[in-house]
């Protein structure tokens, strides 16, 4: 930690001299936006900057929670200002011109009135801004999207620019599984686990909006090639209450129940949500296909199953303000999982001519949970001098607990003859306390960052595995297959960070400096890892206001790749006997580089975002698989093994038509080189793949509206092989009425088209291939229900920063998934 705080020291020197730098004098306009009625500060309000006899845009902003805006890097000339929001008269007047003498114009407070008459018409304006883009990250407005009221938040994740699904559902940020979820702009458990599961669950209508973080600055833990994905969910517009509920039930029988309420009094505020979620899978067929390259001989798998699982969580934030410059908030987090499955599968060996040696049947059925919880609290001080200095000092301590039981049965056909029944359990645990501080230091039009952060984390796994022993009716423990597992895992890190602006241009740096401390052991033998290593970590993003809205960023930064205790886990995964997997305890972080290229264009109601990125990583996890035919055993784990280079080019498209038809095209194309020594044989693999996804919604008379959506998966390259691509479709109908429209009704099916969908995984090693399919039921029909409820004058305040544990390799499910 010495070491640590004296280079956050040095760190701090540097970028005071950087925000030293006397900067232009760019023209700025800034107010603040109030109701006219009640005088309360109103968030969200469109904010456009045009030149005085045109009403085409030349900047574009939204009002913050308290009502102020400024729109900065404007040439100096007269301009003509025009806010719009749903429910309000649009506002427009000039603007004194900026000149070298005044370059800042404030307008002071606006008020806006109230009109029912022109809802129509503002609609349209905030449908024109689905997409937006800041210095380091992408924003798709889930609250402008009419699907938000039929659509799952996973279903949302689709149209998300950067973000994609693979055929099992899986989210991908820029084509990697390495990424963390934040709600917020912090932690929280219920995404640490299987954050597809969390999604599926949560009704698109209670996100705000979803940020993609591809390029995260300083403040951010240095984990994660892909980056981030901040999930911001609503801030309803003092004293009072509102809230929401939502119901769904879909064939196969699965059904979502989910609330939110935000209520305030005087200085104490409490915003809450949860929801319960059954997921059934039905009836599914698998077969696992294995062939001995050198012999001929031939394994072959064929078997049936279903799955189920209930999701459970609740999330809320408290908050007091002791005075106009202190506020005090706390966090608090309650979710779990229980799941069953049930298997069955006929295992035949054929010997190189083609004849049957042994054939046996297994029964598996199993069983799981996982529960966690989340306590935090959060101090903010906020400086006289200017309110965005900050000072918040933050505490988070967090639990998990998770276990997984199988019974393994077989039943002989020909000439088998191991064991009748197998016992196996894996109980997990792990705790893990943050302390964090961040300053925020503005100077002028520039900001700059620091702070410094430990993460604790203490992690273990007791697992078995007992054979049935008929003579004395009892499960004998296998000792080989048994053990405790003991990791923890120390984050002891500073950051320095500097945010500049100069007329057009906007620069960003940071670095930030990590130390790691990890210590692994069994119960039955020596420590198996013991690493203490230092990372330094810079980053830089440069950006470049252009023409028409337009705007051009390039940005460099390294990220670190930790393991976490699911690729670590030495338990093996014996349940498919003849295809076992297993973590390995002795990873090591790996290290990447990413350098991109993104550009934006923002005109009326089109807009279109391209990002090209560019990530290498010499030492990658990857994982692999090996092929024992003395057994006729294939075993799957992770290892440092390789290199993995991948170029990236995504594009997101939005336009609305005719003020009632809105259309949106969201993909990318990647081309992916993978290489790696598996057991001394060299191996190589280079691949293009990608997706894409479009959506179209018509809006008819008497608030009934349409929308119909297709998208692609196509197959991706992995280091032995490639698994399959994905076609998927779905369309929607639903109503809005009441007054207000706080109630909807919505009907919606996903793909219509094929009631089945097949997915697929090839490997191949030194001397054997292996493919395994799976057939399931994806086609679903959905009604819901929602309602909002109450009045809220103003949103409970938070605190504008906290807690974000972005550090561990996730993103993968992890086995909770009813698929």
């Amino acid at each position: 930690m010495k070491q640590t705080f004296l280079l956050a020291l040095c760190l701090l020197a540097s970028a005071f001299s950087w925000a030293q730098v006397p900067p232009s004098a760019p023209g700025t306009i800034k107010g603040v936006v109030v109701d006219s009625t009640n005088q309360q500060p109103l968030s969200y309000v469109t904010v456009v900057v045009s030149l005085p006899d045109k009403d085409e845009p030349v900047k574009t902003t939204f009002s913050k929670d308290d009502g102020s805006f400024e729109i900065s890097g404007l040439p100096l000339a007269p301009y003509k200002l025009i806010l719009t929001i749903v429910g309000y008269k649009s506002f427009s007047q000039q603007v004194s011109t900026l000149e070298a003498g005044k370059p800042v114009a404030n307008v002071g407070k606006i008020s806006l009135a109230s009109s029912a008459k022109q809802l129509q018409e503002v609609e349209v304006t905030a449908e024109k801004m689905l997409i937006t883009q800041d210095i380091d990250k992408i924003s798709y407005n889930v609250e402008f999207d009419p699907e938000s009221k039929t659509l799952t938040a996973l279903d949302m994740l689709r149209k998300v620019p950067m973000l994609s699904l693979d055929s099992e559902e899986n989210i991908k940020l820029n084509g990697s599984s390495s990424y963390r979820v934040l709600v917020n702009g912090k932690a929280s458990t219920l995404f640490a686990r299987n954050p597809k599961d969390v999604f599926r669950s949560m009704p698109a209508n209670t996100i705000k909006r979803i940020e993609v973080i591809t390029d995260p600055p300083a403040k951010y833990d240095a984990e994660g090639i892909g980056g981030i994905i901040n999930v911001i969910t609503h801030n309803a517009p003092a004293n009072g209450y509102n809230g929401s509920i939502y119901l769904s039930q879909s064939t196969p029988d699965s059904r979502y129940v989910s609330a939110s309420v935000t209520a305030k009094m005087g200085k104490f505020g409490l915003s809450a949500y949860g929801g319960i979620n059954k997921f059934t899978s039905p009836g599914y067929i698998s077969t696992f296909d294995r062939t001995n390259t050198a012999t001929g001989s031939r394994m072959l798998q064929s078997g049936s199953g279903d799955s189920e699982n209930d999701f459970t969580y609740v999330d809320g934030e408290m908050s007091y303000e002791l005075d106009t410059m202190n506020l005090i908030s706390a966090k608090f987090s309650l979710n779990g999982s229980n799941y069953e499955s049930r298997s069955a599968q006929i295992v035949e060996q054929f010997n190189g001519l083609g004849a049957l040696t042994q054939a046996f049947r297994r029964i598996s059925p199993n069983t799981g949970h996982w529960y966690n919880y989340e306590l935090g609290m959060d101090y903010q001080h906020t400086f006289k001098r200017n309110k965005e200095q900050l000072l918040t000092l933050s505490y988070k301590i967090g639990n998990e607990e998770n276990a997984s039981e199988s019974d393994l049965l077989f039943e002989n056909i020909l000439n088998y003859n191991g064991v009748a029944e197998t016992r196996t359990q894996n109980d997990g645990n792990s705790v893990e306390q943050t302390f964090q501080a961040d300053y925020v230091h503005p100077i002028k039009k520039h900001t700059l960052e620091i702070g410094a952060k430990s993460i604790l984390r203490e992690n273990g796994s007791d697992y078995f595995y007992r054979n049935y022993n008929s003579e004395t009716d009892t499960y004998v423990e296998v000792p080989e297959l048994t053990n405790e597992f003991d990791y923890s895992q120390n984050i002891y890190a500073a950051y320095t960070s500097a945010s500049l602006r100069f007329d057009k241009w906007g620069l960003r740096m940071g670095t930030r400096l990590e130390q790691t401390v990890v210590d692994a052991d069994f119960r039955t033998s020596y420590p198996v890892a013991e690493q203490d290593y230092f990372n330094l970590i810079p980053s830089v993003t440069l950006s470049r206001t252009l023409k028409n809205m337009a705007s051009l960023k390039a940005s460099y930064t390294q990220r670190i790749e930790r393991p976490s205790l699911y690729y670590l886990n030495p338990y093996v995964d014996r349940q498919n006997e003849k295809n076992i997997s297993f973590g390995n305890p002795k990873l090591e972080a790996a290290t990447s580089h990413v350098f991109s290229l993104a550009h934006s264009f923002f005109k009326g109601s089109n807009s279109l975002n391209s990002t090209l990125t560019h990530a290498f990583t010499s030492n990658a996890i990857q994982s692999y698989t090996t092929y024992n035919p003395a057994d006729s055993v294939s075993s799957t784990t992770y290892g440092n093994i390789g290199k993995n280079a991948t170029t990236t080019l995504s594009l997101n498209g939005n336009s609305t038509l005719f003020k009632k038809l809105s259309l949106s095209v969201n993909g990318s194309l990647s081309y992916s080189q993978l290489s790696g020594n598996i057991n001394g044989e060299n191996r190589e693999n280079s691949g293009v793949s990608g997706y894409m996804y479009s959506y179209g919604s018509y809006k008819f008379e008497k608030n009934w509206r349409a929308s119909v959506n297709l998208g692609y998966y196509a197959p991706r390259v992995l280091l032995q092989g490639e698994s399959s691509g994905q076609f998927w479709s779905g369309f929607s109908v639903s109503k809005s009425f009441l007054k207000d429209e706080k109630a909807s009704i919505s009907l919606s099916m996903q793909n219509p088209l094929s009631k089945y969908i097949t997915t697929y995984n090839e490997v191949s090693g030194e001397d054997f291939y292996q493919r395994s399919e799976y057939r399931n039921q994806r086609r679903r029909v959905s009604i819901g229900f929602s309602y909002k409820f109450g009045k809220l004058k103003e949103d409970i305040k938070r605190t504008r920063r906290g807690i974000k544990n972005d550090d561990l390799k996730g993103g993968e499910s992890k086995g909770s998934s009813g698929n």
